[in-house]
C-alpha cells in the first residue's frame, strides 16, 4: 500500500488517501495541540500504511519506534534508530563524513556555532569562530586519518598543537596550517579568516570556540559522532525506516539534529541528481515537533522542489505561532504556501483558528423566516395572518470559535486546489486493529549494526588516505629533487662564472708576463752580443792546465767536454761570463 491517509469521510465512511503522484505536491501541514491525536491518527497510521516508500520519522518520545519498528521489519524494511535522547542505544552519525567541499564544511561550522549563539548576534567573534571551525573541519577532512575525522579528533588536534602565540607571534597551530599548500582549502580558510585577527583577539576566539564545542568532549557524544553506521543516500536507494528520537524538553543537541537533517536533504538531492532528478525509492518525512529540529534557512525552497525527486514532507506543529516564531511571518507564509494540504486536528490558540477560518472562506446560507400578524376591529374579535419567507446570506464556512470547539474525533482539511472537507480522524487502532502489538520494540534494547556498504566505504577512505599521503611524499621528494637540481645548476653556474673571471685574469697576467719576458730577452741578447777585441787567437795547449790570463780582455778557444763546448771570455764590464751551447742545437 502507498499514499497518505488524511482522514475518513463522514458520510461514506471511506478512507481518504492522497495518491503519491498528486499535484501540486505531497507536502502536508498538520496543526494539533496536546490531546489532538497527532501520533495516533496521523503519524502511526501513515507509518503502518506505507509499504513501498522509505520513511523518516521524528519521534519525540520513542513511542512510534516501539509500536511500529517491528512491523516495518516484517514489511521488509531496514530499520535504523538515531536517538538523540540516549546516544548509547543509537546508530551513530558523524557529520564530517559528509563534508567534501568548502560549502559543506561551512554548513557544519555554522550550525555548531549557531547553537551557542543564543541571541543571534553575528559580530566579528561569531564569524571568526565559524571561520576557524571551518578551517579545522577541512584540515581534518584532508589531513587526518579516517578514524580521526571527527569532532573529537579536532579537539585532540587543538590539544596537541597549542594555539597560543609565542614571542614571535606564531603558534604551533599556525605551523600546521602554514605548511600546507597555499591553495589548500583548510589553509585558505585559516589564513583568510582566523589568522587575520589580532594576537589578543585570537586568544579570545579560541576560548569561545572551545566553549562552543566543549560538549563533544563527553564520551557518549564522542562515540555517537565517531562513525556513520548507515549512509544518508541509502534512504533513497532502498526501503529504510529511520526513527529520529529527539528530546522534548532539552534543546542541547538541536545543532546536531539540524545538521543531520540538513545533510540528509542535501544527500538525497545529490542522489537524485545521479538518477535524472528522481530518487530510486520515494521518501516520506513525518516531522513531528518540527520546530525542535532547529531552523533550516532554505526550507521553503526544499518544499518547493522536493516533489520532483519523489519526496513528500509532513510537518506537524502544535500551533501556527510556533512557525511564526521560528521562521518569522514572511518565511512562515512561504512554507505554508508550499504545502498543498493543511489539516487542523484542533486549535491550540486563536491565531491558528483564525488562520483556518480565513482559509475555509465563506459560504452562502439560507435563512427561513416566518411572521404572524393579528388584526382587531369593532365588529369581531379580529383575525390572525401568517407569512413565511427565506433569505440568503453569507457567513464563514466555520468560525474561529467553531474550529476551536471541534469534536476530538474530527478534523478539518484545506486543499490548495479542491474544496475543504470536515472528516473523521483516521485512528490507527481502528484501521489497523492490533497491528502495533504484533512485534513491539524497546528503544532501550536497540543495538546498532554498521551496514556492509559503510564498512566498505570506510576501507575505501583508508585506501584513499594512504594514496593521498603517498602522493604528498612523492610530490615532496620531487620538489626536493627539483630544488636540489636547481641549487646544483646555480652552483655550477656560479663556479663557471668564477672560472671565466679567473681565466680572464690569467690571460691578462700571461700577456703582461709575455711582454716582460720579451723585454728581458731583448736585454739579454744585448748583453750577450760580443764586443770587438784586438786579441789574437792562440792555439790551445792541451797538455797543460789552462791558466786564466790576467789581461783584461782575453778570449779562450773552446774546450770540449761531453759534447758541450764552453766559451770563456772576460771583459772589463763582466769579469767572468759563461755561455752554454749544445752542439745538438
Amino acid at each position: 500500500m502507498t499514499g497518505t491517509i488524511l482522514g475518513i469521510e463522514k458520510e461514506a465512511n471511506k478512507v481518504l488517501i492522497q495518491p503519491t503522484e498528486s499535484k501540486p505536491n505531497r507536502n502536508i501541514m498538520v496543526f494539533g495541540g496536546p490531546g489532538s491525536y497527532k501520533t495516533q491518527s496521523v503519524v502511526i497510521t501513515n507509518v503502518l500504511n506505507e509499504t513501498e516508500h522509505s520513511q523518516v520519522i521524528t519521534d519525540p518520545k520513542g513511542e512510534v519506534y516501539e509500536l511500529t519498528g517491528g512491523i516495518k521489519e516484517m514489511q521488509g524494511y531496514e530499520v535504523h534508530v538515531l536517538n538523540f535522547m540516549d546516544m548509547t542505544n543509537s546508530d551513530r552519525h558523524n557529520p564530517i563524513d559528509y563534508v567534501n567541499k568548502d560549502i559543506e564544511a561551512s554548513t557544519v561550522a555554522t550550525k555548531i556555532v549557531d547553537s551557542a549563539n543564543k541571541d543571534g548576534k553575528r559580530d566579528v567573534w561569531y564569524y571568526s569562530q565559524r571561520a576557524l571551525l571551518k578551517a579545522l573541519i577541512l584540515y581534518s577532512r584532508y589531513e587526518f586519518e579516517p578514524k580521526d575525522r571527527t569532532m573529537t579528533g579536532i579537539l585532540d588536534f587543538l590539544q596537541e598543537f597549542d594555539p597560543a602565540n609565542n614571542e614571535k607571534g606564531d603558534s604551533e597551530l599556525d605551523k600546521q596550517f602554514m605548511q600546507l599548500d597555499r591553495r589548500h582549502p583548510a589553509r585558505r580558510s585559516y589564513e583568510l579568516g582566523f589568522k587575520k585577527s589580532q594576537g589578543e583577539m585570537q586568544g579570545s576566539i579560541i576560548m569561545s570556540l572551545l566553549t562552543t564545542i566543549s560538549d563533544f568532549v563527553d564520551e557518549e557524544v564522542s562515540q555517537f559522532t565517531s562513525f556513520s553506521d548507515f549512509h544518508l543516500q541509502d534512504i533513497g536507494r532502498k526501503k529504510i525506516a529511520l526513527y529520529v528520537i529527539i528530546p522534548v524538553m532539552d534543546n542541547s543537541w538541536e545543532s546536531l539534529i539540524n545538521i543531520f537533517f540538513s545533510q540528509l536533504f542535501n544527500e538525497l538531492y545529490k542522489l537524485g541528481a545521479k538518477h535524472g532528478a528522481k530518487l530510486p525509492i520515494n521518501v516520506d518525512f513525518w516531522l513531528d515537533e518540527f520546530v525542535n529540529l532547529g531552523k533550516f534557512p532554505t526550507f521553503e525552497e526544499f518544499l518547493a522542489t522536493c516533489r520532483g525527486y519523489g519526496i513528500g514532507v509532513g510537518i506537524i506543529l502544535q500551533s501556527l505561532t510556533q512557525l511564526y516564531d521560528k521562521y518569522k511571518r514572511e518565511k512562515a507564509e512561504s512554507i505554508l504556501g508550499n504545502c498543498s494540504v493543511k489539516i487542523c486536528l484542533n486549535s491550540a490558540n486563536m491565531t491558528t483558528a483564525e488562520y483556518f477560518e480565513k482559509m475555509l472562506g465563506k459560504t452562502t446560507v439560507r435563512i427561513d423566516t416566518q411572521s404572524k400578524s393579528k388584526q382587531h376591529n369593532s365588529k369581531d374579535s379580529g383575525g390572525t395572518s401568517t407569512s413565511e419567507g427565506e433569505q440568503y446570506s453569507q457567513r464563514q464556512l466555520m468560525t474561529a470559535d467553531e474550529i476551536m470547539t471541534l469534536p476530538e474525533d474530527e478534523s478539518v482539511i484545506v486543499f490548495s486546489n479542491k474544496h475543504p472537507l470536515r472528516v473523521k480522524k483516521a485512528f490507527q487502532f481502528k484501521l489497523f486493529k492490533g497491528a502495533t502489538q504484533l512485534n513491539p520494540k524497546s528503544q532501550a534494547n536497540y543495538s546498532p549494526t554498521p551496514s556492509e556498504e559503510q564498512l566498505e566505504r570506510y576501507k575505501e577512505r583508508i585506501t584513499e588516505y594512504h594514496a593521498y599521503r603517498l602522493k604528498q611524499q612523492e610530490e615532496a621528494k620531487q620538489a626536493e629533487d627539483t630544488a636540489f637540481q636547481a641549487q646544483e645548476q646555480a652552483d655550477k653556474k656560479e663556479t663557471s662564472k668564477a672560472n671565466e673571471t679567473i681565466t680572464d685574469e690569467q690571460k691578462a697576467y700571461l700577456k703582461e708576463r709575455e711582454a716582460l719576458l720579451a723585454n728581458m730577452q731583448e736585454q739579454e741578447q744585448e748583453t750577450e752580443r760580443p764586443k770587438e777585441s784586438p786579441l789574437e787567437v792562440v792555439e790551445e795547449d792541451t797538455t797543460k792546465e789552462p791558466e786564466i790570463a790576467e789581461q783584461s780582455d782575453l778570449m779562450f778557444e773552446k774546450e770540449t767536454e761531453n759534447d758541450v763546448s764552453f766559451d770563456y771570455y772576460a771583459t772589463e764590464d763582466s769579469p767572468t761570463a759563461i755561455n752554454f751551447e749544445s752542439e745538438d742545437e
